[in-house]
Parts: structure tokens; C-alpha cells; sequence
């Protein structure tokens, strides 16, 4: 009797679980392709530039370089990047991680042009390749990667699994897929996630769990799947800049326009307090694709 009511608590259990959906976007039109590239070829590419650097993701090369020591990428390697922005996290791999090769695909033509430039003037040209292409359509060969990375830039697929697929078919059987992204964390209100998916051009934030499951249906074996400890800390910093240190360099990117900069403000506040009560966070993750004949997919 006792193993009967054990087995139904898990059954309930279990249904609870799978009936919780992932907090989307209502209005998926205003983070579509076209709005994100919109974004990201204005003022807010800059803006994030002022506070983050030219890696443009929360922790940048100590996070890119925590990444690679977890997968064991470096030297001999070739890796793939999608969404890849101005390849900011491909100069850092190449450059201190010692990776042989990276190519980057991003479906916004202003940053990867950047990211050309950019590349070309630090000399590594010829070690890094940029693809203007949607990354559900990069066009590269199957098992052609040792890796596939990206930093928190994954958060604009409206299909999360999809992108998690392609790394899948790019990366070779036992190479490893690597990265961050911005997650839902604990007690995060209905209409807390919409006013922040709106806000981020998100078109829906998912839980650590959700992306391991992901992993797992895609053929990989989880190696890392946590809270990078970086969100907080991060927004806090990017708070300061924009308030006290860049107030001027903020503006200039607004063309001067004191409601936008206010409300600038005020959006940094809102995602720093969601921060401090950890109910967005970073997600860090890794994992090893298997072997044809270790694959078995997951739900």
C-alpha cells in the first residue's frame, strides 16, 4: 500500500512538473528577428558596449575562459559560435584560450561587419570567419566542430531546443557544446517575466532545467548546468556605470535625450532588483555530445 501511494505522489509529481510552461512573451511579434536585429543596430548595441565591453555578456573573458577550462577547449580545436555579435567571445577563445579556429554566425549585418573590422585590426583574420545568416540556417557542414559556444545570446530564439539542435548537428560525436544565457531563477511574478522579456526583446526565458533537458533530447550529456553567480553582481556594475561613471558617455549615446536616458535608469534598476532577489540569474552550461551509439533522447 505504502509503495502504491509513493508511486501515485510521483506520478502527480511528475505531471506538475511537465505542466509548467516556460514563461513567454505575449506579444511575439515585438521580439521577432526583425526587432532584435533592430535593437542591436541602434543605440542599445552601444549602450551595452559602454557597459559590458566589446564582449557584450555578463563576465566576458573570465566567463568565456571559466566556459573553456570546464569543456577543456583550447589548442587544435576548431569551434563554431552562434549568435555570435561582434566576436568579441571568438577573439577572446582564439587569443587566450588558444583555439585554432572560430567561425561566427549572426543575423545582424551592422555587428558582424564590426566584428570583421574588429577581428581584421587585432590581427586574426585569418583564424576567425563571419556568417551573416540566421544561425537555424548557417549552412555548415554536420560534425564539422570540436565546439559550439555561445554567450547569452541564445535568449533571443523564440525555439530554444532548435538552436540546442543545430549545435548538435554542427558539433562532432564527443565534442562539447558551451554557454551561458540569461535564466529564469526563483519567484520570478507573471508580470515581472513579461515587462522583463519585453524590455530584453525576449522572446521567452527559461528555467536551468529546462535548457539540461534540452541538452539531453538533443543527444548531449550534461556536464554543467548552474547558476553562474555572475547576474547580480553584473547588473549592480552596470547600474553604477550608467548613474555615476558614463552618465555623460550614456546621454551622448541617446542623442541627448533625458527621457530616454531616465528611462534607461530605470529599466537597469528593475533587472538589477530582479537580479539582487534571484529571480533572473545567469545559467552556465556544458555539455558532451554522445557517441552515435550512446544517443538516446530524452524527454
Amino acid at each position: 500500500m505504502v509503495f502504491v501511494r509513493i508511486a501515485a505522489w510521483l506520478v502527480a509529481f511528475s505531471s506538475l512538473w511537465c505542466s509548467r510552461t516556460m514563461k513567454i512573451l505575449q506579444d511575439q511579434e515585438a521580439a521577432s528577428a526583425d526587432a532584435v536585429a533592430k535593437c542591436y543596430s541602434g543605440p542599445e548595441q552601444k549602450v551595452w558596449e559602454l557597459v559590458m565591453g566589446k564582449q557584450i555578456d555578463i563576465g566576458g573573458a573570465s566567463s568565456t575562459l571559466e566556459l573553456a577550462e570546464r569543456a577543456h577547449v583550447g589548442p587544435g580545436m576548431k569551434g563554431v559560435e552562434l549568435n555570435c555579435n561582434n566576436g568579441g567571445g571568438m577573439r577572446c577563445l582564439v587569443r587566450l584560450a588558444g583555439v585554432d579556429s572560430m567561425i561566427g554566425v549572426d543575423l545582424t549585418k551592422s555587428v558582424v561587419e564590426t566584428g570583421r573590422q574588429r577581428t581584421e585590426e587585432e590581427g586574426l583574420g585569418d583564424k576567425i570567419k563571419f556568417i551573416n545568416k540566421n544561425s537555424l540556417e548557417n549552412g555548415l557542414p554536420d560534425a564539422s566542430a570540436d565546439f559550439v559556444y555561445s554567450k547569452d545570446a541564445w535568449c533571443y530564439m523564440p525555439d530554444k531546443q532548435l538552436i540546442i539542435d543545430q549545435a548538435a548537428r554542427i558539433v562532432k560525436p564527443g565534442g562539447k557544446v558551451m554557454f551561458t544565457d540569461w535564466i529564469e531563477g526563483e519567484g520570478l511574478s507573471d508580470a515581472e517575466a513579461q515587462k522583463f522579456l519585453s524590455l530584453m526583446t525576449f522572446p521567452a526565458i527559461p528555467t536551468v532545467e529546462e535548457y539540461a533537458q534540452m541538452l539531453r533530447k538533443a543527444g548531449f550529456e550534461v556536464e554543467t548546468a548552474e547558476n553562474s553567480g555572475r547576474f547580480s553582481p553584473a547588473m549592480n556594475s552596470y547600474l553604477h556605470m550608467l548613474k555615476l561613471q558614463a552618465v555623460y558617455d550614456a546621454k551622448k549615446l541617446l542623442n541627448w535625450d533625458e527621457e530616454a536616458y531616465n528611462k534607461l535608469i530605470s529599466d537597469f534598476e528593475f533587472m538589477a532588483q530582479l537580479a539582487k532577489e534571484g529571480k533572473i540569474i545567469q545559467g552556465m552550461f556544458v555539455g558532451r555530445k554522445r557517441a552515435t551509439s550512446d544517443v538516446h533522447h530524452e524527454i
